[in-house]
């Protein structure tokens, strides 16, 4: 069986509903060896208490802890850098920066033949992990990569030029690159000469756990109230956008779920909202539990977010149409439009979509989901990693 290696953003104990823990589940369970490389995970984590970043997860990752699997363990290793927190890293040249987040007072060639030796494919998330392919590359010439960029790199105005570069030599030096979605692809075929001819590519969408969202589940306390509209979402939405939507529509609770907290200029007007409730964030394995139990769900955007971001159609729409549940969004893509979601450009149209949505008790798409199920996308990567170990 083939053995590999995952260099992802998150610890194996997030349990995401997608992405790498999704892929490294099945491959592990297929009776793949795998290895859940956290990264990065820089010293200065000791000193932080984010679910990614903290002193436990530093202790407990850097000699690697192993999870059961069905009959089979994946281990999530990590291996601590030197690299600065955000704020100070303005002050420091690009290649210094770089060096930072790659380098340890402990050898990294060490580290990786000890965890990574006799790994066949290493499969690179869209983040400071692709200022490790020339590390790999040099180590494991032999092992084959797959670039899997969820959110294109490139696409960021805000990320810095040194990233940037990576992630165009990781496209040239992946065996295959997996964009999720058409949007991502057309990007690297405009901004990266000779993509098309040169790299080779298999559009591979994320998927959603239909099953659980048609299930029933106990209503969690804050949606137990008539015409709930729920966020739920890892990013911060329009919180001004919210605030209005909840002066106006004082019938409908409005109940936010996210573990990024508002800002300060707007703390103070969620708690004189009566009908705005704020939740700092759930388990992943609790989201099927909120979503079904939600009267609508609304998805409010910050206005630049879906231009900037190549998503396409994101998990949680998909997550809203399994559970038929109606949905509102605020400033995404257009292509929503063909599933009946309502999208909204404007404050005033955002509002009137809530109103006009929360009395419909549930909404049957005509989009086959069948195809985005989990099971069939992973078997998809799974096939796609055996022919890589086997050409």
């Amino acid at each position: 069986m083939a053995k590999v290696v995952f260099i992802t953003f998150h610890n194996w104990e997030t349990k995401r509903l997608g992405g790498f823990h999704k892929f490294a589940e099945y491959c592990c369970e297929k009776g793949m060896e795998t290895v859940f490389f956290s990264f990065s995970r820089p010293y200065y984590i000791y000193f932080k208490k984010s679910e990614r970043l903290n002193k436990g997860v530093l202790k407990k990752l850097v000699g690697g802890k192993k999870y059961k699997l069905g009959g089979n363990t994946l281990l999530n290793i990590t291996f601590p850098t030197l690299a600065l927190p955000g704020p100070l890293r303005t002050f420091v040249p690009d290649r210094l920066n770089t060096w930072l987040i790659t380098n340890s007072v402990k050898s990294f060639s060490k580290f990786a033949r000890n965890y990574f030796k006799g790994t066949d494919v290493f499969v690179f998330e869209s983040n400071e992990s692709v200022f490790l392919i020339n590390k790999i590359k040099k180590l494991f010439p032999n092992s084959k990569i797959i670039y899997r960029p969820s959110d294109p790199i490139i696409a960021n105005s805000n990320i810095s030029e040194a990233k940037c570069i990576f992630e165009k030599e990781i496209l040239n030096l992946a065996d295959i690159v997996l964009p999720v979605n058409e949007q991502g692809l057309q990007l690297y075929e405009k901004v990266v000469s000779g993509f098309k001819n040169n790299v080779t590519y298999k559009v591979l969408s994320n998927g959603v756990d239909t099953c659980l969202f048609e299930k029933q589940y106990k209503k969690p306390v804050a949606l137990q109230k008539a015409n709930t509209a729920l966020y739920m979402g890892a990013l911060a939405p329009n919180w001004q956008l919210i605030i209005k939507a909840a002066k106006a529509l004082t019938n409908v609770n409005f109940v936010i779920v996210c573990p990024e907290m508002p800002d300060d200029k707007y703390k103070k007007e969620f708690e004189n909202i009566r009908n705005l409730c704020f939740v700092p964030g759930v388990l992943s394995e609790d989201v099927p539990k909120w979503v079904t139990n939600a009267d609508l769900i609304i998805v409010p955007n910050p206005e630049d977010r879906y231009q900037d971001k190549p998503w396409g159609i994101t998990a949680k729409y998909y997550q809203a149409m399994a559970a038929r549940k109606p949905i509102v969004a605020y400033h995404d893509t257009i292509e929503l439009e063909k599933l009946s979601v309502s999208v909204s450009y404007s404050e005033n149209d955002f509002i009137v979509a809530i109103q006009d949505s929360i009395g419909c008790e549930e909404q049957r798409y005509e989009y086959d989901l069948r195809k985005k199920n989990w099971a069939v996308v992973c078997q998809e990567f799974v096939e796609i990693v055996n022919e890589l170990c086997y050409v």
